[in-house]
């Protein structure tokens, strides 16, 4: 566990690139216990209109989302440029996403992911700034996704054949930053810090990343099936007793311990179950039993730890090591396995899924779970989005 704590130690030694004097201050919300937060209390359409609307309001003129500016005087560890590079375009992948599956379709949205694909195209060739950090996968991952997406719902787009381009090149940046473990991981605190990644790879690093190349195989791109088997190999490992997955491949060990436990894995297993269901590796006959199991950990019997992460700068400084950052992309990928249920188990984790959500509803009509400089909101509303996107009632 010895890396959660130089990492926790690690946020408050990094200055930021403060805002401007012009730019104030976003609006402190309610908390979120606290009676009298009308903009919590909003219907899934209008809290989707809201979100949609704060993000085509906040694109960058080149078509991204996010940046490094920050209103606070620290933050989480991330180099110059290579860290935020990493983030920018993992970020501009989801919200291109966001916008692409939300029921609330308009001329100014198909614009919005134009322009948003156009960014990833420029900007998808990451690197990464050092030998501890390599944030790019998330750029790598949600990048693919994203373009994959894109290309299955616009199939005869001008820009088709440099997507799919693209996205080989994405895949080969994968193999070469796959650790030497099988799966992929963001950061080399402990080991050798070696050109392939001799650190640990997470666990739900390695799931995004397959289900990005899950996306990119299914438009007929041609994938390493040592990549993958090694893979997948490395997310089975971290497989506990009790039907969860550890942090990552060292803490086997230690399954029972903070962030491992049960209550510190529920925003991790739902996308570690989606990529192993994607490529073979779920017991078909166990399937809705594991799905069931993962939603009531998430939304039921531990939401309260989840719950009680949100908002705090410090990772991992919350019970059972649950960090801010886990919540809604484990919502996100909650709302990929809850697509997977018979109807009438989706009426009734569905409505506990939107008002998960909401939870961090702002009042000006984004979303976000964990500061990160200026890539909270976006990528936050991004997931936002997404999951109300799946819990809409026709």
């Amino acid at each position: 566990m010895r890396c959660f704590f130089v990492l926790a130690l690690l946020t408050t030694a990094v200055m930021a690139t403060p805002l401007s004097a012009s730019q104030e201050a976003e609006p402190r919300a309610p908390h979120l216990h606290q009676s009298g937060a009308d903009f919590l209390e909003v219907s899934n359409a209008e809290a989707t209109k809201g979100g949609v609307a704060w993000l085509l309001a906040n694109q960058n003129e080149d078509g991204s989302w996010g940046s490094h500016k920050s209103p606070r005087w620290y933050e989480v560890m991330c180099d110059v440029p290579g860290g935020h590079n990493a983030f920018r375009v993992a970020t501009t992948a989801l919200c291109v996403m966001a916008l692409m599956e939300t029921p609330q379709q308009s001329d100014e949205t198909v614009a919005a992911v134009s322009r948003g694909v156009n960014a990833l195209l420029a900007q998808h060739e990451v690197k990464r700034p050092s030998m501890l950090e390599h944030y790019s996968v998330w750029a790598f991952g949600f990048g693919t996704q994203a373009l994959a997406d894109f290309r299955a719902r616009y199939p005869k787009d001008e820009r088709a054949e440099i997507i799919d381009l693209v996205c080989e090149r994405l895949i080969d940046k994968l193999l070469l930053y796959q650790a030497l473990d099988g799966g992929w991981g963001y950061l080399s605190l402990q080991e050798s810090k070696t050109y392939k990644p001799s650190f640990t790879s997470m666990s739900f690093t390695t799931a995004t990343c397959l289900i990005g190349l899950d996306r990119a195989q299914k438009n007929g791109l041609k994938l390493n099936e040592e990549m993958l088997r090694k893979a997948l190999n490395s997310l089975e490992r971290c497989e506990t007793g009790a039907k969860v997955y550890t942090y990552g491949e060292i803490w086997r060990m230690s399954p029972h311990r903070s962030v491992n436990n049960v209550k510190g894995a529920a925003c991790r297993n739902p996308g570690i179950l989606e990529a192993l269901r994607l490529f073979g590796r779920l017991d078909t006959e166990k399937e809705m039993g594991r799905y069931t199991q993962a939603l009531n950990e998430l939304l039921i019997d531990h939401q309260r730890f989840q719950i009680a992460g949100l908002r705090r700068p410090v990772p991992h400084e919350s019970h059972w090591g649950v960090s801010g950052y886990f919540y809604l992309y484990g919502h996100y990928y909650a709302s990929l396995i809850h697509d997977r249920l018979p109807e009438s188990e989706q009426q009734k984790y569905g409505p506990l899924l939107e008002k998960a959500v909401m939870y961090c509803r702002q009042p000006d009509g984004s979303f976000w779970d964990y500061p990160l400089y200026s890539y909270h909101k976006p990528y936050g509303t991004a997931f936002a989005v997404l999951v109300l996107a799946r819990t809409a009632q026709d």
